[in-house]
C-alpha cells in the first residue's frame, strides 16, 4: 500500500483517513508577533512547512492543498531538498492570475522550483488548462482537471415540502451581487443573502438600500444556511464577470444535491455542473434582464416540471459530484502517480537527480553567501 502524505483535511471520510497520513495546520492559541505577520501573509501555521518537509522524505506521494499558501511555499522549498523524491499532486487548484507582473512572478516561482516534483495539478474545469499553461507556466501533461463536489457529509438536511418562497444566495468571494439585486428590484420576489458582517456586507447593504424585498442575514450557521437553501424557491449564484478561475463549485454542488432549483451566471464553474434547462439554469455574465427573465420563468414553472429539474440536479450532484466519489478519484490518482514514479526514485536515475539537486542547493547557498558579504566588500 502506497504511503500517502497530505495536508488536505478530509477528516469526515473514514476511507480517506485510513489511506492518508494528514499533516494538519495547528492553530496558535496566543500568536506572537512573527506568527501574526505570517498570518497576514496568508500562512496561519508556518510550522506546517518544516513538518511536511520531514514527512515527505519517506512518502510515496504527497497531496497538497492548492488553496493554501503554506502548501505552495512548501513546494518551492521541497524542490530544493535532495531527499524529497515523491510525486506531488496539487488538489483543488483554483488560482486567479495576478494583477501585476510581480504578482504573477510570485505565483509562478514555487511552481517553477518544485516543477520536477509535480505529477499532477488539479484545477476544476478543462477550460482552465490553457490558463495554467500560459499564465502559471505548467505543461499540459501535468494539468489534469478534477471537478469539485458536495461537502454535506455528516449533515442531516432535507428539503421541506412545497415550492419554497425566497431566492437565497450567499458568500463573499467573486459574487456579482450588483446584477442580482438590480434583477429583483421592483419585483415581488424575496431575496435573502447570507453574509457575515464585513466590508462586502456593507457594500451589498448600500446596493439594496430602500429595497424591502432584499434581506441580508448576518448570523446563519452552516446548518441554518443550507437548510434555507434547501427550502428556497431558487438558489442564485451570481459570479463576477470576466473571472478566469472556477468559484462557488462546492456551493453549486451542495444546492443541487439538496434538490434546489439553481440559477447561476454562465461562468466556467457553473457550466461544469449545470446543464441548462435540465439540472438548473445559466444566465449570461452581468445580464440584469437575463437574470430577471430567468427568475420569472422559474417562479412560473409548473410544479411537476420544477420537481423534474430538482430531481435531475440531485441525482447528478449525488453521483458524479459527490464528495466520496471525488475523494476516491483523488486517491486513485495519487496511487497511480506513486506507482509510475517508483522506478525513477531508485537506482542510477535517483542518484543522478540527487546529485543535480545537491548542486542546486550548493549554488543557492553560494549566491546567498555572496549577497550577504557584498556590503562588506563595498
Amino acid at each position: 500500500m502506497a504511503r500517502l502524505v497530505s495536508t488536505l483535511p478530509f477528516h469526515k471520510s473514514l476511507r480517506w483517513m485510513a489511506a492518508v497520513e494528514t499533516v494538519a495546520a495547528r492553530p496558535a492559541r496566543s500568536p506572537g508577533r512573527w506568527r501574526r505577520l505570517w498570518q497576514r501573509a496568508g500562512v496561519p501555521d508556518p510550522g506546517l512547512v518544516p513538518r511536511l518537509l520531514r514527512r515527505a522524505r519517506d512518502a510515496d506521494a504527497v497531496l497538497l492543498n492548492g488553496g493554501e499558501r503554506a502548501d505552495l511555499l512548501y513546494l518551492g522549498l521541497a524542490g530544493l531538498c535532495p531527499w524529497i523524491h515523491a510525486p506531488h499532486l496539487i488538489v483543488d487548484a483554483h488560482w486567479q492570475p495576478g494583477a501585476s507582473r510581480l504578482h504573477r512572478l510570485a505565483q509562478r516561482l514555487p511552481l517553477r522550483l518544485g516543477r520536477h516534483l509535480l505529477a499532477e495539478v488539479q484545477p476544476h474545469s478543462p477550460e482552465e488548462i490553457p490558463l495554467y499553461e500560459q499564465v502559471f507556466g505548467l505543461p499540459r501533461s501535468v494539468v489534469r482537471p478534477l471537478p469539485w463536489s458536495t461537502s454535506l457529509t455528516g449533515y442531516e438536511i432535507q428539503r421541506r415540502p412545497g415550492p419554497g418562497e425566497a431566492i437565497v444566495t450567499g458568500g463573499h468571494s467573486y459574487r456579482d451581487y450588483a446584477t442580482l439585486i438590480e434583477a429583483v428590484r421592483g419585483q415581488p420576489w424575496i431575496l435573502r443573502i447570507g453574509l457575515p458582517p464585513s466590508h462586502v456586507s456593507r457594500q451589498v447593504a448600500a446596493m439594496a438600500a430602500g429595497m424591502d424585498n432584499v434581506e441580508i442575514v448576518p448570523d446563519w450557521s452552516f446548518q441554518a444556511y443550507w437548510q434555507a437553501v434547501a427550502d428556497s424557491r431558487v438558489f442564485a449564484m451570481p459570479i463576477t464577470p470576466g473571472l478566469q478561475r472556477c468559484t462557488a463549485d462546492q456551493t453549486i454542488c451542495n444546492a443541487m444535491a439538496l434538490g434546489t432549483l439553481v440559477v447561476a451566471t454562465d461562468a466556467m464553474s457553473a457550466r461544469l455542473y449545470i446543464e441548462h434547462g435540465r439540472t438548473g439554469f445559466l444566465v449570461p455574465e452581468g445580464d440584469v434582464e437575463g437574470w430577471r427573465r430567468t427568475l420569472a420563468h422559474v417562479h412560473t414553472l409548473p410544479e411537476a416540471e420544477a420537481q423534474a429539474i430538482r430531481d435531475a440536479a440531485r441525482e447528478v450532484a449525488s453521483t458524479r459530484f459527490s464528495e466520496e466519489a471525488r475523494l476516491e478519484e483523488t486517491l486513485r490518482r495519487a496511487r497511480r502517480a506513486a506507482a509510475e514514479w517508483a522506478p525513477r526514485r531508485s537506482g542510477p536515475a535517483r542518484r543522478r537527480l540527487e546529485a543535480l539537486r545537491w548542486a542546486k542547493v550548493g549554488l543557492v547557498a553560494l549566491l546567498a553567501a555572496k549577497i550577504s558579504l557584498l556590503p562588506l566588500l563595498l
